[in-house]
């Protein structure tokens, strides 16, 4: 367990714990760490005065727009989740909502 003081330095106790949101997932394929493909999906804010994010998916020199669903269930091409096993997580802590 993480000791708050590392989460929250020089602070008092939170009376709610802190929140995270979910910004990238870095994907590996193959049979090693030293072998195979990496790739990675993004939440990005939306461009020119747009509201809301989207989730870019980049995959060497390829850049795609993903549905939030194909990041959270599969990648939209029938491949399972399952099969993109998730190699790194990556959290941007938010304001907790009062």
């Amino acid at each position: 367990m993480i000791r708050s003081d590392i989460i929250v330095p020089n602070a008092q106790r939170p009376s709610e714990p802190p929140h995270y949101k979910l910004y990238a997932v870095l994907y590996h394929r193959g049979e090693s760490a030293s072998g195979g493909h990496y790739t990675v999906d993004i939440l990005h804010a939306s461009r020119e005065g747009g509201s809301g994010e989207s989730w870019l998916r980049f995959d060497d020199e390829a850049v795609s727009a993903v549905h939030h669903k194909d990041v959270f269930r599969g990648d939209g091409t029938g491949q399972a989740a399952v099969e993109r096993c998730a190699y790194l997580l990556f959290y941007c802590r938010t304001p907790t909502e009062t």
